[in-house]
């Protein structure tokens, strides 16, 4: 599974403070001060969707871009190997994980705003290709349909300068069609900000998306990729395969878009 993306960050440079005498004999002082800020493209490493106040290491199979306004994480979404089925299925997405310990999170997307000029942006994903087989592109999942649901926003910043995110579920039912993800108005959305697609339960007013994924005995199921970590499924990103489509024993992928641009 293949993303675009883009997206910024700041620094920040002091002049130091200075004192000018009036006169050799003077009683009072007076003192002048400034601040310069610029803006920076450096680097924004991802964070904990739940709690951004944490950098996290989600390993190396997730893209960004660079720039000052920018996607700083656009995770690949797995959904697993799955036994043929003749009804119509509903998968859930495996969940985030990471290399360090922070335990299992919803997948999540996040962006830098540090242009400096609060414009404003907006986010939207498109699917490019169906879900097909990579060594033969006549093999199709004709009629599956990607949705992303239980959206959110969380970060560092002030709340009043909040993006929104789309509230209803995106279904994804046109392949080349751009559905809309977020928004920042002109004024709010400078920053880090991360969008995750569920939530882990822990977090106040925000549904409990993720479980774990046991196997026939019950026990969990892990991820070498991830040094043996339990996976979890997340309900907040889910794949509809029709069941009375032909189905081969392949892995199928599909090609997705994000694109982060300003506000005209």
């Amino acid at each position: 599974m293949a993303t675009i993306i883009s997206l910024s960050l700041l620094g920040i440079s002091l002049t130091p403070f200075y004192q000018s005498l009036a006169a050799e004999d003077a009683k009072n002082l007076t003192g002048k001060g400034n601040i310069t800020y610029e803006t920076s493209d450096i680097e924004t490493p991802p964070v904990d969707p739940e709690h951004p106040e944490k950098v996290v290491d989600p390993g190396t199979e997730y893209t960004k871009t660079t720039g000052l306004l920018r996607f700083d994480m656009i995770p690949a979404f797995h959904f697993g190997a799955q036994e043929i089925s003749k009804k119509d299925m509903v998968y859930s997405v495996n969940a985030q994980l990471f290399m360090d310990d922070t335990p299992a999170r919803p997948n999540y997307i996040q962006i830098t705003d540090n242009r400096g000029t609060l414009d404003g942006w907006e986010v939207s994903v498109k699917q490019d290709t169906p879900f097909e087989s990579q060594k033969d592109k006549t093999k199709i999942l004709k009629g599956a349909v990607l949705s992303f649901d239980k959206q959110w926003l969380n970060s560092t910043m002030p709340k009043d300068t909040q993006p929104t995110v789309m509230k209803d579920a995106i279904k994804m039912d046109e392949v080349g069609a751009s559905y809309p993800i977020a928004k920042a108005e002109q004024g709010k959305g400078a920053g880090t900000w991360v969008i995750p697609f569920g939530s882990t339960g822990e977090v106040e007013g925000q549904e409990k998306t993720l479980s774990p994924l046991l196997n026939a005995d019950g026990k969990p199921v892990t991820d070498a990729s991830f040094n043996n970590k339990p996976i979890y499924k997340n309900s907040g990103i889910q794949l509809f395969v029709p069941g009375a489509i032909q189905k081969d024993p392949v892995k199928y992928k599909t090609v997705l878009t994000w694109t982060l641009s300003e506000l005209s």
